[in-house]
């Protein structure tokens, strides 16, 4: 994963401070509800991308039309990862492998 500006630093303080999760607590320290950041960091484990940035309020709705355009929603990664048994984010388990993520990647598109 490669992180860069404010979640990386609030991962690397996350990680300093003994905060389970990693990315987890990153984005839970920005406000992202617990539920939600254990997908992301799920989806991040299975090989996909989470794109994060701090705007102005008044760019917001623009950014967040372009950002719709490629992204999935979270609901439903969320249902796609209980309907296989997924429990939470677990920050013990190994990454995918290159096949493991094209795989995952497929059943998206």
């Amino acid at each position: 994963m490669v992180a860069a500006g404010w979640l990386a630093a609030t991962a690397a303080g996350a990680a300093a401070g003994g905060i389970a999760g990693g990315i987890v607590g990153a984005l839970t320290q920005a406000g992202v509800s617990d539920e939600d950041a254990q997908v992301y960091a799920e989806g991040v484990r299975r090989g996909g991308t989470l794109v994060t940035a701090r705007v102005n309020d008044s760019d917001a709705t623009r950014l967040e039309a372009l950002l719709d355009r490629s992204s999935l929603r979270t609901s439903d990664v969320r249902r796609s990862y209980d309907k296989s048994g997924w429990k939470g984010f677990d920050p013990n388990a190994k990454p995918y492998s290159a096949d493991e993520v094209r795989q995952y990647r497929n059943t998206w598109q």
